[in-house]
Formats: C-alpha cells, structure tokens, sequence
C-alpha cells in the first residue's frame, strides 16, 4: 500500500516483525468522492476504504489483515473487519510484503560500542526499506541479526555502493550522529575504479577539485547538473564540492575485461581505446544524490559498473561481475558522545582494483 505516511514513534501499538516498523494511515476526514464508485454501500468500512484505495483487484490481501487481526487503531485494540469508516483515525498495520529477490546477507561489523554500530555493506543490499525492497535490507536484516528493534541509519549509501556504514542503537545517538553527518564534521573517504583520467595521468600532483550544481528530480533516475563553468553563466551557485585523486593507473587488456563475463550488459565497461583505467581516492565535501558518480562523469570517467551513468540500464539484473566499482573505504570522525577519535575502514575491495 504504497503513499501511506511512516511517522517513526518511539512506541507503535504494533511491535516490528521480523524487522520491519509496522506503518501507520491516517484516514481521510471524509470517504474520497472518487472512490465511492468502487463501495457499494452508503456507511463503507475501514476495510472497504483500504480495498478501494490500494488493493481493488486484490481484496483478499486486506482481508488477511483483519482476519489476522493486524489492523489497530493507536491504542492496540484490533479493528474488526466491519469497523465502519471514521474520518481521520489513524490505523496502524503491517505491510503486505512481496516476492523480494534474495540479496546479500553478509555484514560484518566493523565497529560497535553502546551508541553506534558500523557495518562493511556489500554491493547491491539497500540500506533502507524503499521500492520493491522491504526484507532485503541492510536495516532489515541487521535488526533481526542484532535483535535490536531500535537500530537506525544514521547516513546512507546506494544500493550499487558498498563499504563503511554507521547506524545508531539508540534513539539518543541517533541525532548526534547525523549532525556530524549533516555538518560535514565528518572525513570520508571512497575508492573508485574507473576510466584514465587524461589531465591526470603525470601529473605531479594528480588531483582535482570539481564542483557543480547538482538537483535531483525524483521524476528521474539520473539527477541534473551543471559544470562549474555552466553555473557561471546560468547564475548558479555550486552546491556539490568533491576531490577526485588519481591513485594509480591499471592497464586491462581486452581479453582481461571479456573475462568478466557480464552476462547481462556488456555497456558496463566503458569504450576505452587505450585500455587504461585509474584507482581513483574520492572526498566528497557535500552529500548531494550520486554526487561521486555525477562528477567522474563530469570528468568524463564515468564508474565501471555504473547502471545509471552515462547511460539508464535499470532494467537489467544485478551483475555480480562487476557490481558499480565504488567503495565508501573510510569514515574519520569525532565521537560526539565519547570524545574519542575514530576511524573505521571498510575490508572490502574493489575487484578492478587489484
């Protein structure tokens, strides 16, 4: 029932399951108009509202709600099946879940004390609940891993980016944390492998500083960015500051690369006449939507493996060949609540970087 707001409460009248939050609706104050087509009675139901709304050619999936009786209003108390339709009460319930595909399970911890654990992520697991992803989650999967029903993300990487990611174990470290985040009190570090960057092969101080503007529609996959150059003559402002340090160079012949057998899309090594590639060190000093991504493209490096830049292949199945070659390595930080320095490295490797 997707559109339903998940206000995040300390205390649910649901417990979670399996971990995942029960989610809460709050009704409309009165029976939409537009769906009174679909009810065939003049004093519809709680029931009838949820069929009409989110499941008309599925009512057996809101009818195994009530019958288990996994529909509650804000004090616990089950709702009947024939709870007639009482404008804006809020309900509470759990989640029809779908057919996920089997992601991966294994996170080691890196790091762990009594505020905060930090996780090594692997490719391709989200880090939250979105889209067709529920079970198959980083949060998911570490609730139950940890039997910690208050464990929450403190930042977050893509789908396709693996490596160091920190969570809060309780709610009071929760805001702590994301401050540094939010601030930029916090050093981060990624390893990236992707096509030579010319301006930087020889170069005796092999780095560059890139800024853009960057926006991300949520009509689009891709977000919109403008060049530094292309900011100045349409009046904007760079929102997007990153340092992109070429590590060393690699040189993989044809044959090396057809090795991959990428057996869905071969597009994800990017046309190379010279067969070099760079191990790049990236910083990102804002935290834009594919901030990384977005400007090794603007450098004209896109990342190998990337589905989204240049071009939109989401329609093909994870390559476990050659996930996006983008590592968030490290993290350096404060501890805001013990005062103690941190650094935390993922273990993980980038298989085009060795």
């Amino acid at each position: 029932m997707a559109g339903r707001s998940r206000r995040r409460l300390l205390t649910k009248p649901l417990p979670q399951r399996l971990g995942i939050d029960p989610i809460s609706l709050r009704l409309p104050l009165e029976f939409p108009e537009d769906l009174r087509a679909r009810v065939d009675t003049p004093t519809p139901t709680i029931a009838q509202y949820l069929i009409a709304r989110f499941y008309p050619d599925t009512p057996e999936v809101v009818n195994r709600l009530f019958h288990r009786r996994e529909v509650v209003a804000g004090d616990g108390v089950p709702l009947p099946a024939d709870a007639p339709f009482e404008g804006g009460l809020t309900i509470w319930y759990y989640r029809e879940l779908s057919q996920e595909p089997q992601l991966p399970d294994d996170i080691p911890v890196l790091y762990e004390d009594e505020w905060i654990l930090v996780v090594d992520k692997p490719h391709f697991l989200p880090t939250t609940p979105r889209g067709m992803f529920v079970a198959q989650t980083a949060l998911t999967k570490l609730r139950v891993q940890h039997q910690n029903p208050l464990l929450s993300p403190v930042h977050r990487l893509d789908r396709a980016t693996a490596g160091v990611l920190v969570f809060s174990k309780v709610p009071q470290s929760r805001g702590p944390f994301q401050t540094l985040f939010q601030s930029r009190r916090i050093v981060k570090e990624y390893e990236a492998v992707a096509p030579l960057i010319p301006q930087l092969e020889g170069s005796a101080s092999p780095w560059q500083v890139v800024r853009s503007h960057i926006v991300k529609n949520r009509q689009q996959v891709q977000v919109i960015q403008h060049s530094e150059q292309q900011c100045l003559s349409l009046g904007l402002e760079p929102n997007a500051l990153s340092e992109v340090e070429l590590v060393r160079s690699i040189h993989y012949s044809t044959e090396q690369l057809h090795q991959l057998r990428l057996e869905h899309n071969p597009r994800l090594v990017a046309p190379n006449s010279r067969n070099l590639y760079g191990v790049y060190r990236l910083k990102p000093h804002s935290g834009k939507t594919h901030q990384l991504r977005a400007h090794m493209l603007l450098l004209g490096a896109p990342i190998l493996g990337d589905t989204l830049y240049p071009t939109v292949c989401h329609e093909f199945p994870d390559e476990q060949n050659l996930p996006l070659q983008l590592l968030a390595k490290r993290i350096s930080l404060r501890h805001p609540l013990t005062g103690e320095d941190l650094v935390v490295t993922s273990s993980r490797t980038l298989a085009l970087a060795q």
